[in-house]
């Protein structure tokens, strides 16, 4: 059985496979976002709340309508009575007895239950979009930090690749002055444990690069055959957003305010509703009754259809049924209290939010700025230890130490650069404005801002 399941699975999964896009070419922030908002998994998923909001929409309005119900019966009787006058035998009914009923209601008054409850549906659906916005949003922002990671991890290789090539050339020329008598054994096998320590650091990095690729993969809903390569860029540009204003913007643009305003507005309705369960139901009837006998014949020598027809009003009024109707909306009173104080509870922690992001972003501004002027130290640094080791002056554990502080500091400035646009995509994610802004960072090599250029990736 578990492996007829494991087949399954198999099955499954090469079906998923063959509808996956596959993506090629020079990839955007951009690219990956509108492939993320096609194919995500999960967005496609809450979509579907679109669709069950039509659908308690469309049975709510129904209650306006009436309601047409159509019986039949067949009765077949053990005997049937009879009576004779003047010599004529009279048959009361008969042996075979068939009716067919047709039956109209009209709702005409519910204590104001129906239209609550037709209102509660309209708001209903203001709630699934914004748990679509609210999907829209998580998905967006996970596509853009699925992109940097994969980003980063592409410039930590890099670094780590730089870092072999270098300690590569180091070991050749040391071996090399060895056989000339200048270096000892010590300064080769020195060299040798930098080399392997530097290749460790590549491994690794290959490694993070590959989780990060697949992970934004996974994101966009793409296949993981797809051959892409990042065309967008880190770049450092400080993003003044005041306290205010970031507030304003969080009030007007959140979904989770909105899904708990509409929320508290359903609350209503539901209490409405309990409390209509006090008034009393109103509504039209119509029946009509086609049956053999003849419904309208009390006695007939012969047997025929006829039909029969009801029309009136009717309606009822509870008056006590053990306080269930009180026990409701004490019930309904206790969650639209919940529901506000929920409301105030999200708009405290939407500040919270805010406070952390905004402090977070700007302590990666202040962080990105001391990295920037440490690379530049650090590659000064390395470049004079390299001069003084050639002439003499300077020893190899002080170039060793010189190149580690390079590398320490190149990485470090990266982490600030991605620690940075991570901070601004989490205001913007905390405003409720991540989608469609569009925070795209560019660097060169030498930790120097660029212009980055367009690109796009083509979808097989």
């Amino acid at each position: 059985a578990r492996a007829e399941a494991y087949q399954q699975y198999v099955n499954r999964r090469d079906r998923e496979d063959q509808r996956q896009p596959s993506i090629s070419g020079q990839l955007t922030v951009e690219d990956s976002i509108k492939l993320t908002l096609v194919h995500n998994k999960m967005l496609q998923r809450t979509m579907e709340e679109r669709e069950a909001a039509r659908g308690a929409r469309v049975g709510a309005n129904s209650a306006y309508l009436p309601n047409v119900g159509v019986t039949g019966q067949y009765r077949r009787l053990d005997e049937v009575s009879s009576f004779e006058i003047e010599g004529q035998e009279l048959q009361l009914g008969d042996v075979d007895n068939y009716s067919v009923g047709l039956t109209v209601t009209q709702p005409i008054y519910a204590g104001g239950a129906i239209s609550a409850q037709v209102r509660a549906s309209r708001l209903l659906s203001l709630y699934a979009d914004q748990t679509v916005r609210a999907a829209t949003q998580d998905v967006v922002y996970a596509a853009q930090a699925a992109y940097y990671n994969l980003l980063l991890s592409q410039h930590l290789v890099e670094i780590a690749e730089d870092d072999v090539r270098s300690a590569t050339v180091h070991l050749q020329t040391v071996e090399k002055r060895r056989a000339g008598g200048v270096v000892s054994d010590f300064d080769v096998l020195r060299a040798q444990v930098e080399l392997s320590n530097y290749e460790a650091d590549r491994i690794r990095a290959r490694n993070a690069i590959n989780i990060s690729r697949a992970n934004l993969i996974k994101t966009m809903g793409i296949s993981q055959d797809s051959d892409f390569v990042l065309s967008d860029e880190f770049v450092f540009t400080p993003v003044p957003i005041s306290m205010d204003e970031a507030i304003e913007a969080a009030f007007t643009n959140r979904p989770d305010l909105y899904s708990q305003e509409v929320q508290i507005r359903r609350q209503r309705e539901q209490l409405q509703i309990a409390r209509s369960r006090y008034l009393p139901t109103v509504s039209g009837y119509f029946t009509n009754t086609w049956a053999k006998p003849d419904p309208k014949s009390f006695a007939s020598p012969t047997i025929e259809w006829g039909d029969t027809w009801e029309a009136g009003l009717q309606g009822s009024w509870p008056i006590f049924d053990g306080f269930q109707r009180e026990g409701a909306i004490i019930q309904e009173k206790a969650r639209l209290r919940q529901a506000e104080l929920g409301l105030v509870d999200l708009e405290e922690t939407a500040l919270n939010e805010l406070t952390q992001t905004l402090l977070s972003m700007r302590n990666a501004e202040e962080f990105v700025q001391s990295q920037q002027m440490n690379f530049k130290r650090a590659t000064e640094g390395l470049r004079l230890a390299e001069v003084g080791y050639e002439q003499g002056i300077n020893t190899q554990v002080e170039l060793i130490d010189a190149r580690a502080a390079l590398t320490t500091a190149r990485v470090n400035y990266y982490r600030a650069i991605h620690q940075h646009v991570e901070a601004k995509l989490a205001v913007r994610r905390a405003m409720g404005t991540i989608v469609g802004s569009q925070i795209v960072e560019s660097t060169d090599g030498n930790g120097q801002t660029q212009t980055d250029t367009d690109a796009g990736a083509t979808q097989q």
